[in-house]
């Protein structure tokens, strides 16, 4: 499957958290990250000294693939950030995933529905794990454990979306 991926801070942080960021690199052709949502993860990250930024630095030394945006991407985030209220990293983010065709990795609602209405593929956190399961980079075992080592890292998951992620990664499974 040939995909490229852009992901907002949500999805990397997460990833980091259940030292997952390599479920990038092995799932997807690229993973690009804005510039703003590097700022938001990486620099202001290690200004807070939160582990998972220095997570982020390395896979963008590895393999995370940063942009800095063009002009016209960045009037493009403008627009969506005036019209849904957003914060500057989910804009650039959908902005980008726009510009190249690409799936926008997010966790937020908002900037999912967003995305959505531009006809912008999206997927987050479990979307990956659920990648992962299916090109047997996880047992199902441990896709179940990676769901319950996310709402420890305080993952905002409904029962009833946790219900669905099992039943969709049992589908695989099976």
């Amino acid at each position: 499957m040939s995909e490229v991926v852009v992901t907002d801070s949500t999805v990397l942080i997460y990833l980091a958290k259940l030292d997952g960021l390599s479920y990038l690199e092995a799932l997807f052709d690229s993973a690009f990250v804005p510039d703003a949502v590097y700022e938001e993860v990486v620099t202001r990250g290690r200004e807070e000294q939160y582990a998972d930024a220095l997570q982020v630095e390395t896979a963008a030394d590895r393999f995370l693939d940063v942009h800095e945006l063009p002009d016209e991407i960045e009037d493009r985030a403008d627009e969506i950030q005036r019209s849904s209220g957003l914060e500057r990293g989910e804009c650039t983010a959908i902005a980008l995933a726009e510009a190249e065709d690409a799936r926008c990795l997010t966790d937020d609602h908002a900037a999912r529905t967003t995305a959505e209405s531009l006809g912008v593929a999206v997927g987050g956190t479990i979307y990956v794990l659920l990648e992962a399961l299916d090109r047997e980079r996880l047992s199902f075992e441990a896709y179940v454990d990676e769901l319950d080592a996310l709402t420890g890292e305080g993952f905002r998951m409904s029962a009833s979306l946790y219900r669905r992620a099992v039943e969709a990664g049992e589908e695989l499974a099976d």
